[in-house]
């Protein structure tokens, strides 16, 4: 009987490390981490700003927005970063918790104050950051069932931003919502092809991240509008 306990793993913060690690190395463009630093936003606070009637990422629009027109020597149309902020806040919370689903039997679900994201030169998301004590881990062997409850702590995490997201020109239903599936799609697509698993090609999108309308650039493949 003791035998049996030892072998059954501590689902607490030295397994969520542990867990960090794992995901960390499959990841190809993004750092997990535990590690927080001065440039760390945490969720918690993206939320307390959003509850309080202001636009936490209305900043991250701007200089993204301002970068992009410097590259290519136009006014951006504010649709373009708009898009793109939406979508690099979603991945933020898909990522940890569609990998942790996929290289194991692991559901993960961090919260909100225990979540947070740090941001490279181009603005998009290059450091996740993860508070071991402020996450929940479990090990969940059915993957179908998994997948779901992942999906859900997703959304919970997500919905209330998404919903008072402002970008100053209108996002329609279909976009803003098109966009919290199509980065979970995302993320588990690249998290089963970590796990070694087919994927076949990529899915056409819901949602636009509108970069044709910037010069010498086109629709992706996955466009909506028909990009292949």
């Amino acid at each position: 009987m003791e035998q049996e306990s030892a072998s059954v793993p501590a689902l607490g913060p030295d397994a969520v490390r542990s867990l960090v690690g794992v995901v960390d190395r499959a990841l190809p463009f993004t750092t997990l981490t535990c590690e927080e630093s001065p440039a760390t936003v945490w969720w918690s606070d993206v939320l307390a700003h959003v509850r309080a009637g202001a636009d936490p990422l209305e900043p991250w629009r701007s200089g993204l927005g301002g970068q992009m027109g410097r590259r290519h020597g136009v006014s951006v149309p504010t649709h373009v970063p708009a898009a793109f902020v939406l979508q690099w806040a979603c991945e933020v919370a898909a990522t940890p918790i569609a990998y942790a689903a996929c290289l194991g039997p692991w559901l993960l679900v961090p919260s909100g104050a225990g979540l947070g994201f740090e941001l490279a030169p181009g603005l998009n998301p290059a450091r996740i950051v993860l508070e071991p004590e402020s996450a929940s881990l479990e090990v969940d062997e059915d993957p179908g069932r998994r997948l779901e409850r992942g999906h859900a702590a997703y959304l919970d995490l997500v919905s209330e931003v998404v919903t008072a997201y402002a970008p100053d020109v209108r996002m329609g239903s279909r976009q803003r919502w098109g966009v919290v599936e199509d980065m979970w799609t995302t993320a588990l697509r690249l998290a089963r092809g970590a796990a070694g698993e087919s994927v076949g090609p990529e899915p056409t999108r819901v949602s636009c991240c509108f970069i044709y309308a910037l010069p010498g650039m086109r629709e992706c493949a996955a466009c909506p509008r028909g990009g292949r």
